[in-house]
């Protein structure tokens, strides 16, 4: 029994001893991980190819004057 006063012991003293990881969870968090991934991706670019001409003819002005 963990008697230090420690917080932390004790939460971890209550929780399931290590055991091998599952691989069917493994892989289905590895497959929306890189699903979220890609579509993050895809999103940002996206929105740098329809700004991108945006924010360069805005500084254009700046620049060349």
């Amino acid at each position: 029994m963990e008697n230090s006063g420690s917080l932390t012991g004790h939460i971890l003293s209550q929780g399931r001893t290590d055991g091998p990881t599952p691989t069917a969870n493994t892989a289905k968090v590895f497959l929306v991980m890189a699903l979220v991934l890609g579509i993050l991706v895809a999103v940002g670019a996206l929105v740098v190819l329809a700004t991108g001409d945006t924010f360069s003819d805005l500084f254009d002005g700046f620049l060349n004057s």
